[in-house]
């Protein structure tokens, strides 16, 4: 029997290509090994208000044009009368971008690898956030989702070999959201782009910041705030189910409460109650 040899070419190309995975092993640790330790649970210090430096409502001075303002003003004056507003969360909706980064309830969580750093929320609205770190381009067209679209990348040097800062734009950011629960509301274009740049303390390694810029159409500029986390090495995580207890609901276009023996209740004066047509 003759044996039969491949071409040269075909040898070259095995060649070559046994040759580029061996190169990439060593490459991929290097990529791991740049990648810094934000191991842990990461729990938000400060208000839940978007900017946690400032009181909520009208005083958080949101650059809004005037449409949107009287949106807010609008919001915050049925809150005052008892009702929700202009705030999904209370209907169980998630909070989704930038509002997630309040990170409510129980912390967050960093699984970070060379071509995904995935942000895991606690309860109890367990959102997932997912920023592309492997070169890619904006693809030419995004499903919106709460969480939206993110690609980011590593840049600098914490003087450990590892990288020192997370640069990040998310878009593609589908509603209803809002900024915080006063109903700060957002443009109903959904074009919002938020850009963020995450980093340790370099004098406290278990603090976390986050310095975001949003640019949405209902405002007259960039507004941009800091958020700060503290980092608890021993994390306790707990399961809470945001509709298991959930008092507060919507019937058309009224909001209700449920009491602790399960009877429904105005939340406002003179509120009417709902429609019971259907009921004999």
């Amino acid at each position: 029997m003759r044996h039969r040899h491949p071409p040269a070419s075909s040898a070259l190309a095995a060649a070559l290509g046994l040759l580029l995975g061996l190169m990439l092993v060593p490459a991929r640790a290097q990529e791991t090994s740049r990648l810094p330790d934000w191991k842990g649970q990461w729990i938000r210090t400060g208000s839940g208000n978007f900017d946690p430096t400032k009181p909520p409502g009208l005083r958080q001075e949101a650059p809004l044009t005037p449409p949107y303002q009287a949106i807010l003003e609008a919001s915050i004056a049925a809150q005052a009368a008892g009702g929700q507003g202009n705030d999904p969360m209370a209907r169980c909706i998630p909070p989704g971008m930038p509002r997630m980064m309040i990170n409510y309830g129980l912390g967050m969580e960093f699984l970070l690898t060379p071509d995904t750093t995935y942000l895991l929320f606690g309860e109890p609205m367990r959102q997932l956030r997912r920023i592309y770190t492997d070169g890619r381009a904006w693809p030419a067209e995004i499903v919106p989702t709460f969480s939206g679209y993110s690609i980011g990348h590593w840049e600098g040097d914490d003087g450990h070999g590892h990288a020192a800062r997370l640069m990040v734009e998310t878009r593609g950011m589908r509603g209803p959201r809002s900024y915080d629960s006063s109903g700060l509301p957002f443009h109903a274009d959904s074009k919002t782009v938020v850009a963020e740049r995450m980093y340790l303390d370099p004098a406290k390694p278990d603090v976390l910041y986050d310095e975001m810029t949003v640019q949405d159409h209902a405002l007259t500029r960039p507004w941009s705030v800091k958020r700060t986390y503290r980092r608890e090495r021993h994390p306790v995580w707990l399961e809470t189910i945001c509709g298991e207890v959930e008092p507060q609901v919507r019937i058309g276009p009224e909001e209700y409460f449920v009491t602790y023996d399960g009877l429904l209740m105005p939340t406002r004066k003179d509120q009417p109650p709902p429609d019971l047509r259907n009921f004999k």
